[in-house]
């Protein structure tokens, strides 16, 4: 029988379910800035919490016993089978944008993601939780000179794409596991662009929204192959893979001009120039496949390595392809120091030290250059006293973008917190 769960679980639980659910089917809801956002899907997230945040971002190929690595759902298994472990994350990101001849500002709070780990058999173990895959959330604003005065442009849109997914890992054999996530869909995501002539009464303004909307279940799979050497050091690689999946959405495309918008003498002239509604080619999610390997050297030092790859080329969104949308790679490798994770005399000792970096090619392509970034990333795991629970905090310093080309060179510092909660199941104890 189960032990009943312990009060901090149960408060945990209880406190972090209902601000994750409520951000999720908040169609304004949104943790970035980036003008970049406001091409295809947004701002994608990364598959990769806790622990590999901090190393680069790195997952597919990396197996540990107190960490939910969704970045290859293969790699439940390594959770010893009385372990069940409960994580989420907040992050909070300041980021400097940048032209050629401007700059600007802002900062971002948000809660990421909720993640659980339970343990069913000695070869097989599940994971749930809730994440998500992208975000909207820019607003610009602009005018200039024209002949009737000047002319004021807004360009706004927001919304999140989030993943509710259910996990299954399987041992076979000694060092071979499968894995599969199964995932929910859903969100909306809000693009608006507003021309208008303010001191031009006689001028039409312009109006152009778009609103996508989805709900569509998918799969994620994965397999890990480790194995330790002579020396008792241990080897992993891993892959993922990922189907083009058409995403059951619905999108609504409108168009129109009006003349005396906001007049408080004159009643407004509506003329609509198109309203298309639409369930056929709204969004299609592309092949994804990436592939990683990770080193364990004396329990003391771990590296690894990821490739990740989307052909979003491929893809389509708001009824067609997208001159955007290209093909995405990233990059990323990390490295982890545990000096020595038994001691009892330095606490110091016991702390995990991580580092590691990334490079990507992103899905966009703007004004026929591809936006690219990279970043450098690094953090501590701190053990709690007597647990194994533990903090996690990393940090990520990098760049996305250029100042070429009319474009934008975003320069930010984002700073993340995980907290991973640890409890014994299936022990039956003999004082209560």
């Amino acid at each position: 029988m189960l032990k009943k769960f312990s009060v901090t679980f149960a408060i945990a639980t209880a406190l972090l379910l209902l601000p994750s659910a409520l951000k999720a089917q908040d169609k304004n809801s949104s943790s970035t800035s980036s003008p970049y956002s406001r091409y295809g899907i947004g701002t994608l997230n990364g598959y990769s919490l806790g622990r590999s945040e901090a190393m680069g971002g790195i997952g597919i190929g990396t197996r540990y016993g107190f960490q939910i690595n969704t970045g290859n759902p293969a790699s439940y298994t390594a959770i010893d089978t009385m372990t069940f472990l409960m994580e989420f994350g907040i992050s909070s990101k300041s980021t400097n944008y940048e032209t050629a001849n401007k700059k600007n500002g802002a900062n971002d709070v948000n809660f990421n993601y909720l993640a659980f780990s339970v343990p069913i058999k000695k070869w097989w173990a599940a994971a749930f939780g809730l994440m998500p895959l992208s975000e909207k959330g820019y607003n610009i604003i602009s005018s200039e000179e024209s002949t009737n005065g000047f002319t004021s442009t807004k360009i706004s849109g927001t919304g999140t794409l989030s993943k509710a997914f259910i996990g299954n890992a399987f041992k076979i054999g000694k060092n071979l596991s499968i894995g599969v996530n199964a995932w929910y869909l859903f969100g909306t995501l809000s693009d608006s662009y507003y021309l208008n002539f303010p001191y031009d009464a006689a001028a039409y303004d312009y109006l152009l929204e778009n609103k996508l909307t989805v709900h569509n279940f998918g799969i994620t799979t994965g397999f890990q192959y480790n194995w330790k050497t002579k020396n008792k050091n241990e080897w992993t690689i891993g892959a993922v893979f990922e189907p083009k999946q058409n995403v059951s959405s619905k999108y609504v495309i409108h168009e129109e001009r009006v003349l005396f918008r906001g007049s408080t003498t004159n009643t407004p002239i509506v003329d609509t120039l198109s309203h298309i509604t639409s369930t056929n080619n709204g969004l299609t999610l592309p092949i994804s496949l990436g592939a990683g390997f990770s080193y364990s050297f004396k329990n003391k030092i771990v590296f690894g390595a990821d490739v990740y790859h989307q052909k979003w080329s491929e893809s389509s969104f708001l009824g067609g392809t997208s001159q955007y949308l290209t093909d995405r790679t990233r990059y990323s490798s990390g490295i982890e120091l545990t000096p020595d994770a038994y001691s009892i005399r330095s606490y110091w000792s016991r702390i995990q030290y991580r580092a590691g970096g990334f490079y990507e090619k992103s899905y966009l392509t703007i004004n026929g250059q591809q936006i690219n970034g990279y970043g450098v990333t690094f953090g501590l795991g701190l053990p709690f006293s007597r647990a194994l629970s533990s903090l996690n905090l990393s940090a990520e310093l990098g760049r996305l973008g250029t100042t070429d080309n009319n474009l934008i060179r975003e320069s930010y510092a984002k700073f993340t917190l995980h907290l991973l909660l640890h409890d014994r199941w299936f022990i039956k104890r003999k004082f209560d």
